[in-house]
């Protein structure tokens, strides 16, 4: 992603990220109270379990797709979600129709990066 294109919010998240593969900054985050996550150039992976992909361009995303940074010039569509997360995720794809998270993973995520 060039400078111009980088938000202030993925700028932020990128500086508090910890190094892939690191987890002992997880434990020393010097942000407390902050979700923790880790940054690569294909994933945002939280502490939590959850899992999304970076994605510059989306095909029909609406906004019952599980989207982080949505209408900004990358994105990342989620591809994992944790067991902790998972009811209220599976709340927000039901408003667009799906059953589960894991229906519409498996039924649109491909559609809406693209990849079919």
């Amino acid at each position: 992603m060039s400078n111009k294109a980088r938000s202030d919010l993925l700028a932020r998240m990128e500086q508090q990220a910890v190094a892939l593969g690191d987890t002992s900054q997880f434990e020393r985050c010097p942000y407390p109270g902050e979700p923790r996550w880790r940054v690569d150039a294909r994933w945002v992976e939280f502490e939590c379990g959850c899992r999304a992909e970076r994605w510059t361009q989306l095909y029909g995303a609406t906004r019952n797709d599980p989207v982080i940074f949505r209408d900004l010039p990358e994105q990342a569509v989620y591809d994992y979600v944790c067991s902790r997360h998972e009811p209220k995720m599976n709340d927000i794809v039901f408003l667009g129709g799906y059953r589960t998270f894991k229906d519409w993973h498996e039924r649109r995520r491909k559609l809406v990066m693209g990849k079919v």
